[in-house]
């Protein structure tokens, strides 16, 4: 599909264009005050910027479902179109459109206002480590979510009509079969290395690390990676994430944590979503298809560099006498091989975003279960911080002491069940798109390891950045992998890495695709 150096809206009829202007327009100032809300929004303001966050939304939903855009976008679908964008952009807001009329309005307008208030008692009740005073909240909160899947509909499961909101070409079935083969690959995988004789020495990362240092090391090195200042902004919060807000300005928050190795890494995670925004081809904004094309192609990103690229041997063959001259006490002494071997050490731990590349995906598949369940009505909200705590200690060997490092860790939930899959499903992207650009690029560990991230960039940005929502998540892969989505390159990167890492013998897993 060819993106032609012309304005997408100008072809549009001027009433339909001015509309979906507009909605964008909402969107993008919907995200500014989210960010705002979460980066240090004074606490007497945050009860009233919830409100104001709610109006939005409902003038928001009025756009969407105004029956006169509706008209346009059907007669715009049934033209037969010789511009496939055009015919994107058509899809893309009447799936919209659809979606908003399923819903009633007045049940809308209350659910903007729920969510919005929710936010702001969770964000306390995870100071507090009290899950008891958010509960009533999450209740109605949930209660919406089901009714949401019923309006939406689904043909086995409504855990479908929730997954489809961030990543449509995906179902129930498909994530319960990949969940499977990763349990089926990394918990085997999981318990060599508990057993391994070879393990790396954790008092590396327990030192200290003083703020300051640890926000110069971030600033370095999302700026190593392609991060460009000038068209985004880098804030701190109590929980990492970016907005994506336009290809010229997308931003990134991050947390700094004792163990600097979570800081850095949790930096590169977020700064890996917003150069994906910053890479979309500009003839896009406004459009619709301005954003990422779906939420496990979004977390692909952020995951390759920061577990691919983060986590590479190489990247810190340049970028370890970085640290080193930030932290010399710490690191005095400590060798850039135990520095590695330390930085990648698989050892279960209670906090998702802190997890190793092993343990990762076993934290979002308990999050997947609940949701399902919860969705079921299997289980009760009353349950949720019990039931998380078990499944802990049944997947991880390990229980939350307190509800703060147990259930109130995420604040997904308020929108929307089914977020949580796609933090898997970009890793098992990743592995895709690694596995494929080792292919194209034979020199990829060289290119790494001279810093050479411009080149990757490029792949990154010829391959899926520049498309925006213009591809859809399965014609991306089929474009670049020839395939849809596929676990054995994920499963069988990280065999070799950390059999190689923890000196294990190799295992009797076949080879993928060839390898």
């Amino acid at each position: 599909m060819s993106l032609l150096e012309v304005s997408l809206l100008d072809r549009l009829d001027p009433a339909l264009a001015s509309h979906i202007r507009r909605i964008e327009h909402f969107k993008q100032s919907l995200t500014l005050l989210t960010w705002d809300s979460r980066t240090g929004a004074p606490s007497k303001g945050l009860v009233q910027g919830a409100r104001v966050r709610s109006t939005i939304k409902h003038e928001l939903f009025l756009l969407q479902r105004d029956p006169e855009f509706g008209r346009l976008l059907h007669a715009l679908s049934e033209k037969t179109s010789e511009d496939p964008l055009v015919s994107r952009i058509a899809a893309y807001h009447l799936r919209s459109f659809q979606l908003a009329n399923s819903i009633p309005i007045k049940e809308f307008q209350a659910f903007a206002n729920e969510q919005s208030q929710t936010s702001v008692v969770l964000a306390e009740a995870k100071k507090t480590s009290n899950f008891a005073l958010v509960k009533p909240y999450l209740e109605r909160v949930f209660d919406y979510h089901r009714k949401f899947s019923a309006y939406w509909g689904y043909q086995d499961h409504p855990y479908d009509a929730q997954i489809k909101q961030f990543d449509p070409d995906v179902d129930t079935a498909t994530l319960d079969q990949v969940f499977s083969e990763l349990k089926s690959g990394l918990l085997p995988l999981i318990q060599r290395i508990s057993r391994a004789s070879k393990q790396p020495d954790r008092s590396i990362f327990a030192r200290e690390f003083p703020y300051e240092q640890q926000r110069e090391l971030a600033t370095r090195l999302i700026q190593v990676i392609g991060y460009d200042f000038d068209a985004g902004k880098f804030g701190e919060t109590l929980h990492p994430f970016s907005s994506a807000i336009s290809p010229g300005d997308a931003r990134v928050a991050t947390i700094y944590k004792r163990d600097v190795r979570v800081s850095a890494l949790l930096a590169l995670h977020e700064a890996g979503h917003s150069i994906y925004t910053q890479n979309i081809h500009p003839q896009l904004v406004d459009t619709g298809l301005g954003i990422f094309t779906s939420y496990g192609i979004h977390e692909s990103q952020s995951i390759f560099w920061e577990k691919f690229i983060g986590r590479h041997r190489g990247f810190w063959e340049q970028n370890y006498g970085l640290a080193q001259s930030l932290f010399p006490e710490a690191f005095a002494g400590v060798k850039l091989d135990d520095f590695f071997f330390a930085l990648n050490e698989v050892r279960p731990s209670l906090i998702r975003y802190e997890a190793d590349d092993l343990t990762y995906n076993l934290h979002i598949i308990i999050r997947y279960e609940l949701e399902k369940a919860l969705l079921e009505g299997s289980i009760s909200v009353d349950e949720l911080p019990e039931r998380w705590n078990d499944k802990y200690e049944e997947y991880l060997g390990i229980r939350p002491a307190n509800d703060r490092e147990g259930v109130l860790q995420d604040g997904h939930w308020i929108s929307g069940f089914g977020h949580f899959a796609t933090y898997s499903l970009g890793f098992i992207f990743a592995g895709q798109l690694h596995g494929q650009l080792v292919k194209d690029k034979p020199d990829f560990d060289r290119l790494v390891a001279e810093g050479r991230n411009d080149v990757i960039l490029d792949w990154l940005r010829s391959h899926v950045h520049q498309y925006g929502s213009s591809k859809s998540e399965y014609e991306l892969l089929r474009d670049i992998t020839g395939g849809e989505i596929d676990t054995r390159p994920l499963l069988s990167y990280l065999t070799r890495k950390y059999e190689d890492l923890y000196e294990l013998q190799p295992s009797s897993q076949p080879a993928i695709n060839g390898e």
